[in-house]
């Protein structure tokens, strides 16, 4: 697990040096730009769930990830004018696994719904020379990100004991940085990472990813396809009303294809 305070420093020294840094516009506009993007994340699950007073290990590499998967949709889209932005990033996952509890076998599924929002403000956008396929002039941006995470998991764990299930949904104020360039004329690479619940030890989240995306024209726009890996660590405790504690902390991780039409 990652630590969360940790990542709160390392946010503030980000911020600092972006705050020290001289802001140059190199391809800031003035018009809409508004990008889609649907993607494919096939993700392992590491971690542990506990509910009803039984803990169960959650353990689904990504060799299996599609075997476990039963149902997803997931996808982003971003709206930007200047050096302002903003996106939302939904995501939507259902698993089913077979797991061992106790030394009896039991059936753990999960469904897990993710929305996270922010608005984004182009602090450094630094000519790095020549232009792009598009017209822009190549550069490397900077961009701090201020935003909200909404999420909702329910477990459902059957043995032959019986059923139960568990569910929490809750959101999380958010802080985030992305580092994008521009490697080639229509080469691009992106870092992003946002952290979730900053201080509150039972409901926290990570999240980042890193984007390799070629772009090429289309009509009056472009379409990107983007490459890379993601992981989004959650980590939610919560006691009901018999006593008996709801604990979801897992990790989500694996490689993410998709695609981007921008207009």
């Amino acid at each position: 697990m990652i630590p969360l305070r940790s990542t709160s420093i390392v946010f503030g020294l980000m911020a600092t040096i972006a705050g020290g840094s001289a802001a140059h516009s190199a391809t800031s506009t003035d018009e809409w730009r508004v990008t889609v993007s649907p993607y494919v994340w096939a993700t392992s699950l590491d971690g542990n769930i506990t509910l009803a007073g039984h803990k169960a290990p959650v353990d689904v590499p990504f060799s299996d990830a599609f075997d476990q998967l039963e149902s997803v949709a997931m996808g982003d889209v971003e709206v930007r004018k200047g050096r302002w932005g903003g996106y939302v990033d939904y995501q939507y996952a259902k698993t089913a696994e077979d797991v061992s509890l106790l030394g009896m076998p039991a059936n753990l599924g999960t469904r897990t719904t993710t929305v996270s929002g922010g608005l984004l403000y182009r602090l450094i956008d630094d000519p790095l020379g020549g232009r792009t396929a598009f017209g822009d002039l190549r550069s490397l941006r900077v961009e701090p990100i201020v935003g909200a995470r909404w999420s909702k998991v329910q477990a459902d764990l059957a043995t032959p004991l019986g059923a139960t299930r568990k569910g929490a949904e809750w959101t999380d104020l958010m802080l985030g940085l992305r580092v994008e360039g521009d490697v080639t004329d229509r080469w691009t690479l992106r870092a992003q990472v946002d952290a979730g619940g900053l201080g509150d030890n039972d409901r926290n989240s990570v999240s980042w990813q890193a984007l390799a995306s070629y772009r090429t024209p289309l009509g009056d726009g472009a379409v990107s396809v983007n490459a890379g890996y993601r992981l989004l660590q959650q980590n939610y405790e919560q006691d009901d009303f018999t006593g008996q504690r709801f604990d979801w902390k897992v990790s989500r991780h694996g490689p993410v294809l998709g695609l981007s039409l921008t207009y």
